[in-house]
């Protein structure tokens, strides 16, 4: 059950993997083994700026699967001057590197090693 009743749900994905002080809110979808980079905040309303194409692709309220995303700013303009807004960049695909270091932190938390 969501509080209050027009709440949306936050879905995480499996094997998503989640970096130090990452925020993610609700409304937002992040799938399966996709990557947050640390300091990332994701909301509803953040723009998500797929930057692997010759042109960015802009989208709202979605991870895709496999993504690897890290924190960004986009310039807009206001009557006081252009200021550096908050994204999320899609930089890349998880690769086999990346599932090794994400594999650490799963045996990290497996055995219960304090660190």
């Amino acid at each position: 059950m969501l509080e209050p009743p027009q709440a949306q749900p936050v879905i995480v994905e499996d094997g998503a993997f989640v970096g130090s002080r990452c925020i993610v809110v609700e409304g937002v979808r992040v799938g399966r083994e996709a990557v947050l980079g640390a300091g990332l905040v994701l909301t509803a309303s953040t723009p998500i700026v797929d930057v692997r194409g010759k042109a960015p692709v802009v989208s709202k309220g979605f991870i895709a699967p496999r993504s690897v995303v890290i924190p960004g700013t986009l310039p807009k303009t206001f009557p006081a001057g252009e200021f550096g807004v908050p994204c999320a960049l899609v930089i890349g695909e998880r690769t086999a590197a990346t599932d090794r270091k994400t594999s650490l932190e799963s045996a990290i938390r497996d055995f219960g090693v304090a660190v």
